[in-house]
């Protein structure tokens, strides 16, 4: 090392350490600040990331303070930074809480902003439309008022997580919001009262942007296919809870098309219509004989709850004729109000969204890509066509390259046993540096894992029965305070089932409230046992004796007849790959590291993570999830466990 590089590094290290070390700017501002080595080190990594400009895979355990870590060096460094997550928690955190205190610390005088998808901001052109229409309920009247009032007297931004009352979900904000197929751009500015322009310009001005991975992904997707961009340019892309990432490339690299969307779409037609052509009353019967053929469809796919390959459903007659006929019929729709396209916007947005449905059901049903599979959801009131890649590696290194700067992916779970490669190549990130820090907390006198002996295999139709009467010596120690976490739906309401006619406690099952609410109402009660799926695995975080046990049912490996599973299985196998060692194995690896990491929350945490799974004993894979959770010490004896709870 040169004289002059040592004098820099020397120098980068005294300003990352006068904010985050023992006396630095942050322990002026932060009660009860302690200084990480752990957290500097990783600042320090970050911060040669950003000079060299490469890419950084960085594993941060839970407590190592990895969002201080990559803020601090980006914010020093003077450049643009875009900050991606998974969660509308963590980003809010960032915005609210984080950036705040750090542009203070670091005496930057930037400005941090949040930028959402075009769905959560307002459009006030279709909510002028919208109040016009006549077809409303009393109920969707009152919501347009409180959105008209809101509009006129409160937002600055037209945000709708400003707005309390108006569910995102809700159909009447459906057809208020700025969606892009309505958008008509051309019209559009800050000036003309338009929200989503002013949210963008605040975008580009901003020093730190933070986003979603699906709003990422959605810029990356245009970006692949030549359109455009949504994001503006920045020096520094930073991807926290990175491991979500490859799964929602994968959804905007592909595209989906649901009975939802489809219904939306004969509604707003019959709207148009009314509204901009009166008189055209066969855009109107082609649009409910749309209708009847989207429920021929779904009935053609059965009652029941099923994932269809195309090999299954090319088999389908009955279904092959129904689809046929709805494209028709999408045809036909589409070829009427081409003639009356220039009578108003409304009447535009349905024709492109025609357009756009048959172009995508015609890729559907002739893809011949090794690389894209094509699958179908449905259930008794509702279908899904899918049509998604199998790698996003391709595309998103393409795109890493055009772009250029410096890119950091951080989790609490990159790695599979201190090897980040199943990672790696997902993204076609092979050439990047990878670093671990591991958790600064003291898995070995805070918690323990528990590891019942003698249960049954998990697919014994006794065994959520046997694993509960093996929980419930744990459960009354810890008197509640705890996470069951299941890998189904269909195992939580057996748990659920048996718990009801015993235990004493508030019960909290996933479903029956908001997720949010759940976890307050867990917090506040006494005795309580809450019953989770999937979103429960990662992005909950109680803290101290609130939450003292956790048990996981079985290893979440994925369904084995899940159309992704066998494609993807079968696409490794052609390369001479092993589909369960270098997929299904990986991905239940960062699913239960991301479970195991409920318990343990801070330094003063304490608790038991009761592991049921005999596979993680007698399966040889079992030694590889062993060694990749925290590490707690192992105990067999239920008295052990009772003992650390009590």
């Amino acid at each position: 090392m040169s004289a002059s590089e040592d004098k820099k590094n020397q120098k980068t290290s005294l300003s990352i350490d006068s904010v985050l070390g023992e006396s630095g700017t942050l322990s002026e501002l932060v009660t009860d600040y302690a200084a990480r080595q752990s957290q500097i080190d990783m600042a320090l990594e970050v911060h040669e990331l950003i000079e060299a400009e490469t890419t950084l895979l960085a594993e941060a355990g839970t407590g190592t303070g990895k969002t201080f870590a990559y803020l601090v060096p980006a914010l020093l460094s003077g450049k643009k930074v875009i900050v991606s997550t998974a969660t509308k928690t963590l980003q809010e955190q960032l915005v609210q809480k984080d950036l705040p205190i750090l542009f203070k610390a670091c005496n930057v005088s930037g400005r941090a902003r949040l930028l959402k998808g075009r769905d959560n901001y307002v459009c006030p052109q279709r909510l002028e439309i919208t109040e016009t229409a006549e077809q409303h309920t009393k109920q969707d009247w009152k919501k347009l008022s409180e959105i008209r009032q809101w509009v006129d007297n409160k937002t600055k931004y037209g945000d709708r997580a400003e707005l309390d009352t108006v569910p995102e979900t809700d159909q009447i904000w459906r057809k208020v919001c700025a969606r892009m197929e309505f958008c008509q751009s051309a019209e559009c500015n800050s000036e003309s009262g338009c929200f989503y322009p002013k949210v963008k310009q605040a975008a580009s001005e901003a020093q730190v942007l933070v986003v979603n991975h699906h709003l990422f992904c959605a810029d990356l997707a245009l970006r692949e296919q030549g359109f455009g961009e949504i994001l503006p340019d920045a020096d520094i892309y930073i991807f926290d809870e990175a491991h979500k990432l490859p799964d929602v490339a994968a959804q905007f690299l592909g595209f989906s098309i649901s009975r939802g969307q489809l219904d939306e779409l004969v509604r707003d037609i019959k709207q148009a219509q009314k509204l901009e052509a009166p008189e055209t009353k066969k855009i109107t019967d082609l649009a409910s004989l749309m209708d009847e053929q989207i429920k021929l469809v779904n009935d053609s796919l059965g009652k029941w709850e099923q994932r269809w390959t195309w090999e299954q459903i090319n088999n389908e007659k009955v279904f092959q004729v129904a689809i046929k006929r709805l494209m028709d019929n999408l045809t036909l729709v589409s070829d009427e109000l081409k003639q009356v396209v220039e009578r108003g916007k409304q009447l535009a947005a349905v024709h492109k969204r025609c357009q756009d449905f048959l172009a995508q059901f015609k890729d559907w049903l002739t893809s011949q890509s090794e690389n894209k599979i094509r699958w179908i959801e449905s259930s008794q009131g509702r279908f899904k066509f899918n049509l998604t890649p199998l790698s996003v590696a391709g595309p998103f290194r393409r795109q890493r390259d055009d772009i250029g700067g410096a890119w950091l992916f951080t989790s609490a779970t990159l790695s599979v046993n201190n090897n980040f490669s199943y990672f790696a190549k997902r993204l076609g990130l092979d050439d990047s540096k990878t670093c671990n820090w591991p958790s600064p907390f003291d898995y070995q006198s805070q918690g323990m894992v528990y590891h019942p002996i003698g249960l049954p295999q998990p697919r014994d139709a006794e065994y959520i029965k046997v694993l509960l009467r093996a929980a419930w010596p744990l459960l009354k120690a810890s008197k509640g305070c705890a996470f069951m976490l299941f890998t189904s739906h269909k195992a939580m309401q057996e748990a659920n089932a048996i718990l009801n006619s015993h235990w004493d406690g508030e019960l909290l099952v996933q479903g029956d409230l908001p997720k949010l609410t759940l976890l307050q109402r867990f917090k506040l009660s006494d005795n309580a046992i809450l019953l989770g799926t999937s979103s429960f695995w990662e992005g909950v975080d109680v803290k101290g004796d609130d939450l003292k046990l956790v048990i996981i049912d079985r290893i979440p490996f994925a369904p084995p007849d899940d159309p992704i599973v066998q494609a993807r299985e079968a696409y490794l196998k052609e390369k001479g790959l092993n589909g369960f060692a270098h997929f299904q194995l990986p991905e239940a690896v960062i699913a239960m590291k991301q479970g195991a990491g409920r318990l343990i929350r801070d330094v003063g945490d304490s608790g038991v993570l009761m592991l049921c799974d005999p596979r993680l004993s007698s399966k040889g894979y079992g030694n590889t999830i062993r060694q990749s959770l925290p590490d707690f010490p192992w105990v067999y004896d239920a008295e052990l466990a009772i003992k650390k709870l009590s």
